[in-house]
Formats: C-alpha cells, sequence, structure tokens
C-alpha cells in the first residue's frame, strides 16, 4: 500500500518556525493546499515559496473536506482556538510553539485532543536536533543511569527591529516562559516521561527592553518532580539577550546529570570550541567524549505522516504535548503571581 499525500492547510504566518513545519512534511510527500493570513513579510515570503497554495479566509480552509493535517503559526494566543476549531472540523493539527497561552485553553484541547480520531501536536526543537534526539535515546538505554537533573539554557537572539507588535505583548505572546520554556518541558518529557512537576521558583523580568516596558526578555524556572518515588530537579533558563557577536540566534544548551554520568548538549554552537553544531559530550565511567550525531535520523514528519495515516502513536502522545504545556504555562503563571504581589 502506497504512503498517503497529506494535504496541508496552513492558518497564520507569523513565526518561521512554520516554514521549518512545512517543509519537512513536504520532505514525506505532503503538498500545501491552502492559507489563512494576513498580509505581512512572512507570508509574502510564503507565498513566494508555495506558489500553489492558494489564500484563503480562515473558514474556507477548515471547511475544505480534503485536508489531512492544519499548521497553525499565528498569534499564540490566538492557536488554541484555531487548534480547537480544526479538530472540530476533522482535521489534525500541528502548531508552533507555544500551542497554547492559558490554562482553561489547555484545559479544553486536552478533553477534544484526546479522543483517538484527531491529533494535536506542537513542533520543536528537540524533533529536528541530532544532539537533543541522541541525548534522549542515550538516557533511555541507560547511559548516565538514573536521571536526577536537568539544566537547560535557551538564549535567543531579540531583533527587535524585525518582530510583530504582538511579540511584545505577553497577553498575546503568552510571555517568555509559556513561550521558551516550552522546548525546555518537551525535552523534559521526553527524557523521564509522564512529567507534573512543581514549579519551586520562577520569575521573569524586563532588563534590557525598555521601550517596550511589559516585554518580558529574562525568564527562568526551578521544578521539582517525583516518578516512582524518584525526585528529578530541573533548572531552565531562557531570555533574549544573545549579543551580535555569537554567530548563531542563541548558545542553547542540554544538560543531563545521572546517577552514574552526563551529557551535555550544545544545540546551535560550540563557542570558541568545535566548528558547526548539534554537539553532545559524554562523560562517564570509563571517559569524557564527544559523540559523534550526524547519522542520527530526523524523522519526526515521517512518523507524523504515518500516524495520520494508520492512526498509531510513534509521533509524540496526546499526555506528552499536555504535560509540556502545562509545565511552561504554570511556570509562566507562578513567575507573574511573584512579580504582581
Amino acid at each position: 500500500m502506497s504512503a498517503i499525500r497529506l494535504r496541508l492547510g496552513v492558518i497564520g504566518i507569523e513565526h518561521l518556525h512554520l516554514f521549518e513545519m512545512v517543509d519537512g512534511l513536504l520532505n514525506v510527500g505532503a503538498e500545501t493546499v491552502c492559507h489563512a493570513a494576513g498580509d505581512g513579510p512572512l507570508t509574502a515570503m510564503y507565498e513566494g515559496w508555495r506558489p500553489e497554495s492558494e489564500r484563503r479566509p480562515v473558514d474556507a480552509v477548515l471547511a475544505d473536506p480534503s485536508l489531512d493535517l492544519v499548521v497553525l503559526a499565528g498569534v499564540p494566543s490566538e492557536r488554541a482556538g484555531m487548534a480547537l476549531a480544526a479538530l472540530a472540523a476533522g482535521r489534525h493539527v500541528l502548531s508552533a510553539k507555544p500551542a497554547v497561552t492559558t490554562l482553561d485553553d489547555l484545559d479544553a484541547l486536552d478533553i477534544v485532543g484526546a479522543g483517538p480520531a484527531r491529533w494535536w501536536v506542537f513542533f520543536s526543537e528537540r524533533l529536528c536536533n541530532r544532539a537533543v534526539n541522541e541525548a534522549i535515546r542515550l538516557v533511555h538505554a541507560g547511559a548516565i543511569g538514573e536521571v536526577v537533573a536537568v539544566t537547560g539554557a535557551a538564549p535567543h537572539t531579540l531583533a527587535a527591529d524585525s518582530r510583530p507588535e504582538w511579540f511584545f505583548d505577553p497577553s498575546r505572546s503568552g510571555g517568555i516562559l509559556t513561550d521558551l520554556i516550552t522546548h525546555q518541558a518537551d525535552q523534559m518529557t521526553a527524557l523521564v516521561g509522564h512529567f507534573t512537576p512543581a514549579v519551586m521558583s520562577a520569575t521573569v523580568e524586563n532588563v534590557a527592553t525598555p521601550h517596550h516596558p511589559e516585554f518580558q526578555d529574562l525568564g527562568r524556572v526551578s521544578l521539582r518532580t517525583e516518578i516512582d518515588g524518584r525526585v528529578i530537579l530541573s533548572d531552565h533558563h531562557v531570555d533574549w539577550l544573545s549579543p551580535a557577536g555569537l554567530g548563531t540566534w542563541g548558545d542553547v544548551r542540554l544538560v543531563i546529570t545521572g546517577t552514574t554520568g552526563t551529557i551535555e548538549v550544545r544545540s546551535n554552537i560550540d563557542v570558541a570550541g568545535e566548528s558547526g553544531a548539534e554537539h553532545l559530550i559524554l562523560v562517564d565511567a570509563d571517559s569524557a567524549r564527544r559523540v559523534d550525531c550526524s547519522g542520527v535520523v530526523i524523522d519526526w514528519a515521517e512518523r507524523l505522516r504515518t500516524d495520520i495515516e494508520l492512526g498509531t502513536d510513534t509521533f509524540v502522545s496526546h499526555v506528552h504535548t499536555v504535560d509540556a504545556c502545562r509545565a511552561a504555562i504554570r511556570a509562566q503563571r507562578a513567575a507573574e503571581a511573584f512579580r504582581d504581589r
């Protein structure tokens, strides 16, 4: 039996992650059918790249029964509503992160998305980074014993002049933790499984963006979770402060501490070290060594296509999606409550 050719509809073109999502799906045979988006530089870029995609109103995209998958990359605060509408129309949904910005919307998506008929999932860095994927595989293989602590750092480049107005409004963007910690919460869930952490401390600040006083350019959260009696601590730092001289958008790192070893991932760059990206350093009882990740297969799009075709569950589970989103939103709410008290 030949694989199905996924027919894609896009709603919202407000983030560059859309291009990465669509490109991955095109590589496994998908076709771009239509899109709904306002005018803007990213929409113009998309229409130049995918001229066969017909621009339609949102309702017309949702009403097209030929579509298999709706890809969402609009304003973050609007994504959950669009996802609920797409699921109600019988479509699978792949969303840019953050896929949801409030706990009420997450609860609604948890109910609707938990059914067997349709997928609601979001796209994260983990899916397309070979070193992160290899780190998760090594942890599951027992390379560093039991995971006891995880530290993540994800500085980003602000490039304020290129950002739309909604980006600086936490009520529309979700805030820095809801947005950027989603990546790290997704990694935690992939590493340790069902993940319902307690927020031990959380903070958001504006330290270097005075022209946008409501904007949050720095955020931190400490989490504690217990799985089968085992405590796992995690600390996560995010910011919009990457210096121009770095050479990439952010020096993103992941450090996993186990009972018998450690793993460090340097996702984008090894500052003043080895060239390229996707670096992994493993330390165990035998040695400290770099692990070549160049042969790791990036297959997220193929797994999603197969799940849609066969009704399997190989891409990412609904529980995983909800756990990651809930952890990020709860961290954001805790930080804002502390700041406002």
